[in-house]
């Protein structure tokens, strides 16, 4: 096992490349500009008492930048939640921003904190009739707060580095002067002939092994670089989609939306470690030095699978939590974890079909290009229209529980929601052709395969 400082050493760099990965991630989204048409009618000053509606929408902080068209001058005012409240309770307009006898023009605001905000208009000319506007709002610049965030684990990821560092240099100080000590009070027929150290051949107990084997497959993926490379990746693959954060029903299509990159980082990073876990173990000669000790190949089997496994749905599941605060969601929406089981399932299904190529072929190039390629085709010929392909299956799940939870679709493209037995049956397949695999495997890495 790792030393303290060691491992101090691995938390620092992951801590950096989290934060680096946010801000490289920030940089990227700053330059995307994302927007939305609102529609409206200004209401005339003479009839506050009747229309105390007002457009809201969960902005985050950013800049927001305001394109209205009118054919007659408005009043316009940007309300916080407060405000809001007031309004709505008492009709009294207390804004955060407002814009006097505006008209067809573009107004830059500066959203200062992540809240929900609303826009109200007045017709200027106290006429009872309608005044048909409309207002495009463009949400672009630095999201200040991942900013900050990253920065953050930047300088905590720096400070733990530096502090393994100073443990280090001084462990190896105190293990030189030690050894110089030694060396000084030891007989010298002690010197030329040292201790032989004591080996236990008793054969370990099968809960110990299998707890050992964890911990080095563990110790193993969390070192430098490949759950960097993991962290790196996953954190990239929510911050790219292009968010609009401009309504709930937006947040739940956002929240839909990029499953493409979703899928892409689960083909090639969830693929290629198990293949390289497996296949690539066996055709090195890994495993058979492994099996030449007394150990057990179903505890190497499971200590593999389950290590790994483990890792990449934690980094995943930590990354893919930063939605919640991204699309300014409450921390127990049913749509978040919906989401999230979808993507387990899904990666417990490439996970099982990596590992079954692998202990089949023994050949790392070959399971990997044959996975990517099996799951690519399947959906490009399924598409979303069937059951078999990951984006039918994530986008009836949602829909189902979307239209049961909020009773909305979580998108217009959507036309339907589907039936009950539909959205278990995405579940089922999963499981079922998961669990067929990963029995599959085990029995066969067990007590068929031949290592060479």
């Amino acid at each position: 096992m790792r030393s303290k400082a060691q491992l101090l050493t691995t938390v620092g760099i992951i801590f950096l490349v989290i934060g680096v990965s946010f801000m490289a991630g920030t940089v990227y989204r700053s330059s995307i500009t994302t927007g939305a048409s609102l529609g409206f009618e200004a209401i005339p000053y003479n009839q506050t008492v009747e229309y105390r509606s007002v457009m809201t929408y969960a902005l985050s902080p950013r800049d927001l930048s305001m394109e209205l068209t009118t054919n007659a001058t408005v009043d316009l005012y940007l309300l916080d939640s407060e405000g809001i409240k007031l309004w709505r309770s008492e009709g009294t307009i207390k804004p955060i921003w407002v814009a006097k006898d505006a008209a067809t023009q573009t107004f830059l605001v500066p959203i200062p904190s992540r809240d929900n905000y609303g826009f109200l208009f007045f017709s200027t000319n106290n006429s009872t009739a309608t005044v048909i506007d409309n207002l495009r709002i463009r949400l672009f610049g630095y999201e200040r707060d991942l900013l900050w965030f990253s920065l953050t684990f930047i300088a905590i990821g720096s400070v733990i580095t530096a502090t393994s560092r100073i443990m280090l240099l001084k462990g190896n100080k105190k293990a030189v002067s030690q050894q110089k000590r030694n060396l000084g009070v030891l007989p010298k027929d002690t010197l030329s002939n040292p201790p032989q150290p004591k080996i236990n051949l008793n054969k370990p107990k099968p809960t110990n092994q299998l707890r050992k084997l964890l911990a080095w497959e563990l110790e193993e993926y969390l070192a430098f670089p490949i759950i960097e490379v993991v962290i790196l990746i996953a954190i990239f693959t929510v911050l790219t989609p292009t968010i609009i954060e401009t309504s709930a029903t937006r947040s739940y299509s956002n929240l839909l939306s990029g499953i493409q990159t979703i899928f892409l980082f689960l083909i090639f990073v969830a693929g290629a470690l198990f293949c390289h876990s497996y296949a690539g173990s066996l055709s090195k000669g890994e495993t058979k030095l492994i099996l030449s000790y007394p150990v057990q190949r179903s505890h190497l089997f499971l200590a593999k699978f389950t290590a790994l496994f483990t890792v990449l749905f934690a980094v995943y599941a930590g990354v893919f939590a930063l939605q919640i605060y991204l699309l300014t969601l409450s921390p127990f929406e049913p749509l978040f974890y919906a989401s999230l089981l979808f993507v387990a399932l899904q990666l417990l299904l490439v996970c099982t079909i990596s590992t079954a190529l692998s202990v089949v072929t023994k050949n790392e190039m070959l399971s990997i290009l044959v996975s990517a390629l099996m799951l690519f085709g399947i959906e490009n010929i399924a598409a979303r229209v069937s059951l078999v392909s990951f984006t039918g299956r994530f986008t009836t799940g949602f829909a189902f529980v979307s239209q049961q939870v909020h009773g909305v679709l979580p998108r217009a493209g959507v036309l339907a929601a589907p039936p009950m037995g539909d959205a278990l049956l995405s579940v089922l397949v999963t499981i079922g052709i998961s669990a067929f695999l990963f029995v599959f495997s085990y029995i066969y890495y067990t007590r068929k395969m031949e290592i060479d």
